[in-house]
This record gives structure tokens, C-alpha cells and sequence, in this order.
């Protein structure tokens, strides 16, 4: 009876680990790449469709411009 639950708790928990990654990837990082891509290319890419089709680079982006952003505070503070 125990093993069931052990197994039911580890199901649960590897559910929410998923969600909690999947929604970081999907709001934090990815919104963080749109935006700087967005600044930096002042608001043509990525728009509309684009934006489905390079999901990908988009979040590759916001992975980049967090690490730098914490390299840059790290060296200036």
C-alpha cells in the first residue's frame, strides 16, 4: 500500500516539476526574448507569425539576455 503511494506522490510531483518548468520557459524566457528582440530590432521581429514560426530563437534569445544580465550584475555589484 505504501509503494502506491510513493508512486501516486512521485506522479504528482513530476507533474508539477513539469508545469512549473514548462511555465517558465513559456511566460518568463520567452517573453523576455520577444521584448529585447522587439527593442532591439524596434518592433519588426517578431510579429504575427513570425513569432509562432521562431519560438525557438525567442526563447534562445531571453536564455542569452538573462545569463548576460546576471554576468553584468554580478560584475558591476
Amino acid at each position: 500500500m505504501e509503494e502506491l503511494a510513493e508512486g501516486a506522490i512521485k506522479t504528482i510531483l513530476r507533474l508539477i516539476r513539469f508545469i512549473l518548468i514548462e511555465a517558465i520557459c513559456e511566460f518568463l524566457i520567452y517573453w523576455v526574448g520577444r521584448i529585447f528582440l522587439l527593442v532591439v530590432t524596434l518592433g519588426n521581429y517578431p510579429r504575427g507569425k513570425q513569432a509562432e514560426e521562431h519560438e525557438g530563437r525567442i526563447i534562445c534569445t531571453g536564455i542569452v539576455v538573462i545569463i548576460l544580465s546576471i554576468v553584468l550584475i554580478s560584475i558591476y555589484v
